[in-house]
Protein backbone atom coordinates (compact mmCIF):
# COMPACT_ATOMS: atom_id res chain seq x y z
CA UNK A 1 0.00 0.00 0.00
CA UNK A 2 1.08 3.28 -0.60
CA UNK A 3 -2.44 5.65 0.20
CA UNK A 4 -0.10 8.80 0.50
CA UNK A 5 1.89 10.23 -2.08
CA UNK A 6 3.42 13.12 -0.10
CA UNK A 7 2.97 15.94 3.17
CA UNK A 8 3.38 19.30 2.31
CA UNK A 9 2.73 21.07 5.41
CA UNK A 10 -0.81 20.33 6.59
CA UNK A 11 -1.51 19.21 3.41
CA UNK A 12 -1.90 15.74 2.43
CA UNK A 13 -1.37 14.35 -1.36
CA UNK A 14 -3.54 11.08 -1.65
CA UNK A 15 -2.11 7.86 -4.44
CA UNK A 16 -5.98 7.57 -5.06
CA UNK A 17 -6.49 11.43 -5.67
CA UNK A 18 -3.37 11.89 -7.82
CA UNK A 19 -4.44 8.29 -9.86
CA UNK A 20 -7.77 10.25 -10.34
CA UNK A 21 -6.74 13.78 -11.34
CA UNK A 22 -3.95 12.29 -13.80
CA UNK A 23 -6.88 9.48 -15.33
CA UNK A 24 -8.88 13.22 -15.94
CA UNK A 25 -6.43 15.16 -17.29
CA UNK A 26 -4.63 11.87 -19.78
CA UNK A 27 -8.36 10.84 -21.10
CA UNK A 28 -9.74 14.55 -21.84
CA UNK A 29 -6.59 15.74 -23.49
CA UNK A 30 -6.70 12.20 -25.56
CA UNK A 31 -10.48 13.12 -26.29
CA UNK A 32 -10.06 16.71 -27.37
CA UNK A 33 -7.31 15.62 -29.76
CA UNK A 34 -8.85 12.68 -30.92
CA UNK A 35 -12.35 15.28 -31.47
CA UNK A 36 -10.01 17.93 -33.42
CA UNK A 37 -8.89 14.86 -35.31
CA UNK A 38 -12.14 14.21 -36.89
CA UNK A 39 -13.05 17.61 -37.56
CA UNK A 40 -14.97 18.27 -34.53
CA UNK A 41 -14.34 21.78 -32.25
CA UNK A 42 -12.05 21.58 -29.41
CA UNK A 43 -13.67 24.13 -27.43
CA UNK A 44 -16.99 22.29 -27.16
CA UNK A 45 -14.97 18.94 -26.46
CA UNK A 46 -13.41 20.88 -23.65
CA UNK A 47 -16.35 22.17 -22.26
CA UNK A 48 -18.23 18.65 -22.83
CA UNK A 49 -15.34 16.98 -21.21
CA UNK A 50 -15.78 19.55 -18.20
CA UNK A 51 -18.96 19.26 -17.97
CA UNK A 52 -19.04 14.97 -17.40
CA UNK A 53 -16.38 15.24 -15.16
CA UNK A 54 -18.32 17.15 -12.80
CA UNK A 55 -21.59 15.22 -13.05
CA UNK A 56 -19.52 11.85 -12.95
CA UNK A 57 -17.73 12.73 -10.07
CA UNK A 58 -21.00 14.15 -8.47
CA UNK A 59 -23.12 11.03 -9.41
CA UNK A 60 -20.54 8.29 -8.66
CA UNK A 61 -19.85 9.48 -4.74
CA UNK A 62 -23.91 9.90 -4.37
CA UNK A 63 -24.23 6.95 -5.19
CA UNK A 64 -21.27 5.28 -3.40
CA UNK A 65 -22.63 6.94 -0.43
CA UNK A 66 -26.21 5.82 -0.72
CA UNK A 67 -25.18 2.22 -0.62
CA UNK A 68 -23.28 2.67 2.41
CA UNK A 69 -25.12 4.88 4.04
CA UNK A 70 -25.08 3.40 7.70
CA UNK A 71 -21.30 3.42 7.90
CA UNK A 72 -21.84 7.73 6.89
CA UNK A 73 -23.85 7.95 9.18
CA UNK A 74 -21.45 8.13 12.53
CA UNK A 75 -18.91 10.48 10.62
CA UNK A 76 -20.99 12.76 8.01
CA UNK A 77 -18.23 14.81 7.77
CA UNK A 78 -16.51 12.32 6.17
CA UNK A 79 -19.02 12.35 2.78
CA UNK A 80 -16.89 15.35 1.95
CA UNK A 81 -13.74 13.69 2.09
CA UNK A 82 -12.95 12.33 -1.32
CA UNK A 83 -9.40 11.93 -0.85
CA UNK A 84 -9.85 8.05 -0.19
CA UNK A 85 -11.71 6.68 -2.56
CA UNK A 86 -15.66 5.90 -2.33
CA UNK A 87 -16.94 6.35 -5.93
CA UNK A 88 -18.92 3.89 -7.90
CA UNK A 89 -18.16 3.91 -11.61
CA UNK A 90 -21.89 2.47 -12.71
CA UNK A 91 -22.94 5.77 -10.89
CA UNK A 92 -20.30 7.68 -12.77
CA UNK A 93 -21.08 5.97 -16.11
CA UNK A 94 -24.46 6.23 -16.21
CA UNK A 95 -24.82 9.70 -14.86
CA UNK A 96 -21.73 10.64 -17.50
CA UNK A 97 -23.26 9.31 -20.18
CA UNK A 98 -26.43 10.93 -19.53
CA UNK A 99 -24.39 14.22 -19.16
CA UNK A 100 -22.66 13.84 -22.36
CA UNK A 101 -25.74 13.20 -24.62
CA UNK A 102 -27.37 16.30 -23.11
CA UNK A 103 -24.64 18.44 -23.93
CA UNK A 104 -23.95 17.17 -27.47
CA UNK A 105 -27.43 17.60 -28.72
CA UNK A 106 -27.37 21.15 -26.89
CA UNK A 107 -24.46 22.14 -28.84
CA UNK A 108 -25.04 20.25 -31.88
CA UNK A 109 -21.90 17.76 -31.66
CA UNK A 110 -22.99 13.84 -32.83
CA UNK A 111 -24.20 12.24 -29.50
CA UNK A 112 -22.86 8.58 -31.40
CA UNK A 113 -19.75 9.89 -32.29
CA UNK A 114 -19.15 11.49 -29.02
CA UNK A 115 -19.86 8.06 -27.15
CA UNK A 116 -17.36 6.74 -29.48
CA UNK A 117 -14.21 8.76 -29.26
CA UNK A 118 -14.52 8.95 -25.56
CA UNK A 119 -15.02 5.50 -24.78
CA UNK A 120 -11.59 4.33 -25.60
CA UNK A 121 -9.74 6.73 -22.93
CA UNK A 122 -12.52 6.14 -20.32
CA UNK A 123 -11.11 2.56 -20.41
CA UNK A 124 -7.79 4.16 -19.92
CA UNK A 125 -9.03 6.23 -17.05
CA UNK A 126 -11.03 3.25 -15.38
CA UNK A 127 -7.51 1.51 -15.28
CA UNK A 128 -5.72 4.64 -13.85
CA UNK A 129 -7.92 5.11 -11.14
CA UNK A 130 -8.20 1.09 -10.19
CA UNK A 131 -4.00 1.56 -9.71
CA UNK A 132 -5.66 4.43 -6.86
CA UNK A 133 -7.62 1.94 -5.67
CA UNK A 134 -4.86 -0.45 -5.12
CA UNK A 135 -2.13 2.10 -3.92
CA UNK A 136 -5.08 3.25 -1.30
CA UNK A 137 -6.32 -0.41 -0.35
CA UNK A 138 -9.64 0.03 -0.98
CA UNK A 139 -12.12 -1.87 -3.49
CA UNK A 140 -9.79 -5.38 -2.02
CA UNK A 141 -10.11 -8.79 -2.88
CA UNK A 142 -10.85 -12.21 -0.86
CA UNK A 143 -8.07 -13.56 1.13
CA UNK A 144 -5.63 -16.00 -1.86
CA UNK A 145 -3.18 -18.34 -1.36
CA UNK A 146 -2.21 -17.91 -4.34
CA UNK A 147 1.44 -17.13 -5.71
CA UNK A 148 0.37 -13.34 -6.65
CA UNK A 149 -2.03 -12.62 -4.18
CA UNK A 150 -1.04 -9.33 -1.91
CA UNK A 151 -1.82 -7.25 0.94
CA UNK A 152 -3.85 -5.09 -0.92
CA UNK A 153 -6.67 -4.49 1.72
CA UNK A 154 -5.59 -0.80 4.14
CA UNK A 155 -6.97 -2.84 6.86
CA UNK A 156 -5.17 -5.75 6.93
CA UNK A 157 -1.44 -7.40 5.94
CA UNK A 158 -3.45 -10.68 4.64
CA UNK A 159 -2.71 -11.88 1.39
CA UNK A 160 -5.85 -11.04 -1.05
CA UNK A 161 -6.62 -10.97 -4.48
CA UNK A 162 -5.62 -8.12 -5.66
CA UNK A 163 -8.91 -7.25 -7.51
CA UNK A 164 -7.93 -3.36 -8.31
CA UNK A 165 -5.18 -5.05 -10.31
CA UNK A 166 -6.98 -7.09 -12.02
CA UNK A 167 -9.71 -4.66 -12.81
CA UNK A 168 -7.01 -1.99 -14.27
CA UNK A 169 -5.41 -4.49 -16.11
CA UNK A 170 -8.75 -5.30 -18.03
CA UNK A 171 -9.24 -1.75 -18.07
CA UNK A 172 -5.69 -1.68 -20.56
CA UNK A 173 -7.11 -4.48 -22.20
CA UNK A 174 -10.40 -2.98 -23.72
CA UNK A 175 -8.43 0.46 -24.10
CA UNK A 176 -6.42 -1.08 -26.24
CA UNK A 177 -9.26 -3.01 -28.10
CA UNK A 178 -11.27 0.17 -28.37
CA UNK A 179 -8.28 1.51 -29.72
CA UNK A 180 -7.94 -1.24 -32.67
CA UNK A 181 -11.86 -0.78 -33.32
CA UNK A 182 -11.65 2.79 -33.79
CA UNK A 183 -11.41 2.53 -37.20
CA UNK A 184 -14.31 0.25 -38.00
CA UNK A 185 -17.29 0.83 -35.10
CA UNK A 186 -19.90 0.12 -36.82
CA UNK A 187 -23.09 2.18 -36.68
CA UNK A 188 -22.56 5.00 -34.73
CA UNK A 189 -22.50 5.00 -31.17
CA UNK A 190 -21.64 1.17 -31.33
CA UNK A 191 -18.15 1.10 -29.81
CA UNK A 192 -19.46 2.58 -26.66
CA UNK A 193 -21.80 -0.52 -26.68
CA UNK A 194 -19.00 -2.60 -27.08
CA UNK A 195 -17.34 -0.89 -24.20
CA UNK A 196 -20.21 -1.70 -21.99
CA UNK A 197 -20.77 -5.20 -22.82
CA UNK A 198 -17.26 -6.30 -22.61
CA UNK A 199 -16.85 -4.21 -18.93
CA UNK A 200 -19.93 -4.95 -17.60
CA UNK A 201 -18.58 -9.10 -18.60
CA UNK A 202 -15.30 -8.52 -17.13
CA UNK A 203 -16.85 -6.95 -13.82
CA UNK A 204 -19.26 -9.55 -13.56
CA UNK A 205 -16.56 -12.63 -13.16
CA UNK A 206 -13.99 -10.26 -11.41
CA UNK A 207 -17.21 -9.33 -8.36
CA UNK A 208 -16.28 -12.97 -7.17
CA UNK A 209 -12.71 -12.55 -6.29
CA UNK A 210 -14.21 -9.05 -4.16
CA UNK A 211 -14.89 -8.83 -0.56
CA UNK A 212 -17.84 -7.19 -0.36
CA UNK A 213 -21.18 -7.32 1.72
CA UNK A 214 -23.89 -5.62 -0.90
CA UNK A 215 -25.33 -9.06 -2.17
CA UNK A 216 -28.83 -8.98 -3.82
CA UNK A 217 -29.98 -12.17 -3.81
CA UNK A 218 -26.84 -14.77 -4.71
CA UNK A 219 -25.10 -11.83 -6.65
CA UNK A 220 -23.36 -8.95 -5.49
CA UNK A 221 -24.84 -5.45 -6.20
CA UNK A 222 -22.19 -4.97 -8.97
CA UNK A 223 -23.12 -8.41 -10.52
CA UNK A 224 -26.53 -7.11 -10.88
CA UNK A 225 -25.76 -4.14 -12.19
CA UNK A 226 -23.35 -5.60 -14.38
CA UNK A 227 -25.99 -7.94 -16.03
CA UNK A 228 -28.26 -5.52 -16.52
CA UNK A 229 -25.86 -3.23 -18.41
CA UNK A 230 -24.78 -6.34 -20.83
CA UNK A 231 -28.09 -7.04 -21.73
CA UNK A 232 -28.68 -3.46 -22.53
CA UNK A 233 -25.84 -2.81 -23.95
CA UNK A 234 -26.44 -6.68 -26.44
CA UNK A 235 -29.70 -5.76 -26.92
CA UNK A 236 -28.51 -2.46 -28.66
CA UNK A 237 -26.05 -4.12 -30.68
CA UNK A 238 -28.49 -6.18 -32.25
CA UNK A 239 -31.59 -3.85 -32.65
CA UNK A 240 -29.93 -0.82 -33.83
CA UNK A 241 -28.32 -2.07 -37.24
CA UNK A 242 -32.51 -3.57 -38.00
CA UNK A 243 -34.13 0.04 -36.91
CA UNK A 244 -31.63 1.65 -39.10
CA UNK A 245 -32.36 -0.54 -41.88
CA UNK A 246 -36.02 0.11 -41.65
CA UNK A 247 -35.35 4.02 -41.46
CA UNK A 248 -33.70 3.34 -45.06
Amino acid sequence: MFPVFFRLGGVTVSAYGVMLVAAFALCTLGFVRAGGKSGLAQGKLLDLALWVMVVALAASRLLYVLLALPAYRADLLSLFNLRLGGFSFFGALAAGTAAGLWYAGRHGLPPGKILDLAVPFLALGYALVRVGCFLNGCCFGLPSELPWALPAAATDKIPRHPTQLYAAAAGLVLFLLLHLRRRRPGFSGRLFLEFILFYCGLRFVIEYFRETDDFWGVLTLAQGAALAGAAAALAAIMLVPRLMGRRR
